[in-house]
């Protein structure tokens, strides 16, 4: 049987060592998306997540169990009001990239709230809800993220989407109708 590519096992890695150790996040992203709506290629990590008082040497203890070594961008990214700190890990000389949105706003923080669990493989897996997915590739709003979207609205019938509550939230926000 073949090895699971890197990013895989950085994956599972990272979500049996966040969960034993109680972390509050959720996986975002195109992982979120290929959980919840279908399968699709992806080059990083993203993860929702509290942590009080982000600083990058908080940063790299979260990770120093997982990897070879860290770096970590010196500082956080802004984009659309959300903090993104950008992570590389690396492992077996190859590098994983993770980006850590923080919790750090009433939306992000009710998003967070939200997760669901779902089963990968034999993994517990918090996971961003269909709706808060869409909220934050609309946010981000990149080529990909248009393509996700178009699929999301092709099957939100089966997605079971509440509406009303991207709707709020978009008004809140000020993003697009």
């Amino acid at each position: 049987m073949a090895e699971e590519p890197l990013l895989v096992q950085a994956l599972s890695t990272l979500i049996r060592d966040f969960n034993r150790r109680g972390v509050q996040y959720a996986l975002a992203g195109g992982w979120a998306y290929s959980a919840l709506v279908e399968p699709r290629a992806t080059t990083d990590i993203d993860v929702l997540l509290l942590l009080e008082q982000p600083s990058r040497d908080r940063l790299r203890s979260l990770f120093a169990s997982l990897f070879d070594s860290t770096i970590i961008y010196p500082t956080a990214m802004v984009f659309h009001g959300i903090s993104i700190w950008r992570c590389v890990g690396i492992l077996k000389s190859q590098e994983v990239v993770i980006d850590l949105l923080l919790a750090d706003s009433e939306y992000l923080q009710t998003a967070l709230a939200r997760r669901r669990r779902i089963l990968l493989d034999d993994l517990s897996v918090p996971i961003l809800t269909v709706e808060d997915l869409i909220l934050l590739k609309t946010l981000a709003g990149r080529l990909q993220d248009q393509a996700d979207l178009e699929k999301i609205k092709l099957r939100q019938d089966e997605l079971h989407v509440d509406w009303a509550y991207v709707d709020k939230w978009k008004a809140k926000l000020s993003l697009p109708a």
